[in-house]
């Protein structure tokens, strides 16, 4: 897992709370996207809602 995803899993986890893997995934690992230099965490929460919430990506 790349630090960019820790950092997205982490800081939902602040806001939200608990999260749970959304779209019938299994691990939180396979709810990211990524589109041109942003990428995407896709998670529920206990109240049955979907979220997304978004980080740049570090190149080096």
């Amino acid at each position: 897992m790349s630090r960019e995803e820790k950092r997205l899993i982490k800081k939902a986890k602040i806001v939200y709370k608990k999260i749970f893997p959304c779209g019938g995934k299994e691990t939180l690992e396979e709810c990211f996207s990524k589109y041109n230099d942003k990428l995407f965490l896709w998670f529920d929460t206990e109240d049955d809602s979907t979220h997304l919430i978004t980080e740049e990506m570090q190149y080096k």
